[in-house]
């Protein structure tokens, strides 16, 4: 009998920690969720000049103006590239000329 009321025990602590286990997160299982994003993506174009080196520097340059241009349109808090939702920074190379478009959609924690 003992055995049988432990097994029914079991099972309704089994159905309870089902129904009510997944509400019950840490804070950490789910950043995304904690994150206010804005309805559309902004872009910003810089360009570099010269022949060498000028990729890595123009996609700094980029992102760096990303972030500016988000202070100044939507505030400080939305200015944060590690924040952003769906970054990317696309460039181009001509002869002595490299241009980067840095795309994201602002977000704050």
């Amino acid at each position: 009998m003992a055995i049988k009321t432990a097994i029914i025990s079991a099972a309704a602590a089994a159905s309870l920690i089902a129904a009510f286990g997944p509400s019950i997160q840490p804070a950490s299982a789910n950043p995304a969720k904690f994150l206010r994003c804005l309805a559309s993506p902004m872009s910003v174009t810089s360009t570099g000049h010269g022949l060498w080196g000028t990729d890595e520097r123009t996609t700094i340059k980029a992102i760096n103006d990303w972030q500016s241009t988000t202070a100044q349109r939507v505030g400080n808090y939305y200015a944060n590239w590690s924040t952003a939702a769906g970054g990317t920074v696309d460039c181009h190379r001509d002869l002595f000329k490299v241009t980067c478009v840095a795309t994201a959609t602002p977000c704050r924690s």
